[in-house]
């Protein structure tokens, strides 16, 4: 059994993942926004996918995309993937694995991005969300953590992937979300100038 870390801990811990962030993926944050629009400008779409509170991060990414991050803007195509239920629940019972991938199958096509969020990489439902994505010419983006598991090893050269360099789930967690939040900024900043 490990030892509980102190609440100051958690703050310690995760002020320093993500001052390494800053500087790791500023720049990889920018290709991706421009990434991300170029596929918007080709009429695509943002498809997002990702487990457990990963799920919620997909919803959130989503809402910023399709409403704001802070400041008015058009709406940009952007589809969770999490979040009908009855398609979840089908799905999970019958088939886990393709939870996401029978999706992509359905609203997926050339020009789309899907982009999955997972702290490890390792989610069976994220690597064959990514091989559909390709099966359909589908360009991924991977917004991952530690070495970004089976989920790194499937992208192709002209993929995408945002890498946390941590293994603490909840450490990389909390740094997808200011990830994602500096991502939609970079997008804003693209599509506003002058922020």
């Amino acid at each position: 059994m490990t030892e509980p870390i102190s609440a100051h801990q958690h703050f310690v811990d995760s002020a320093q993942l993500l001052n390494e962030c800053a500087d790791l993926l500023a720049e990889p944050i920018a290709e991706v926004a421009q990434g991300i629009l170029m596929a918007l400008m080709s009429d695509g779409k943002l498809l997002i996918a990702g487990n457990g509170a990963y799920a919620s991060l997909a919803n959130t990414l989503a809402a910023y995309m399709v409403t704001r991050l802070q400041q008015d803007r058009m709406a940009l195509a952007a589809l969770s993937l999490c979040t009908n239920p009855s398609v979840i629940s089908t799905l999970t019972d019958s088939e886990p694995k393709d939870v996401f991938a029978k999706q992509i199958h359905a609203l997926g096509k050339q020009h789309d991005m899907l982009c999955v969020l997972s702290a490890d990489g390792q989610s069976l439902n994220l690597v064959s969300a990514i091989r559909t994505a390709h099966e359909r010419d589908m360009r991924v983006l991977a917004i991952t953590g530690g070495s970004g598991g089976e989920v790194a090893a499937l992208l192709r050269d002209d993929d995408l992937w945002l890498n946390v360099p941590g293994d603490h789930p909840l450490r990389v967690l909390e740094a997808h979300q200011v990830t994602i939040h500096a991502l939609c900024a970079q997008i804003d900043q693209l599509l506003l100038g002058g922020l």
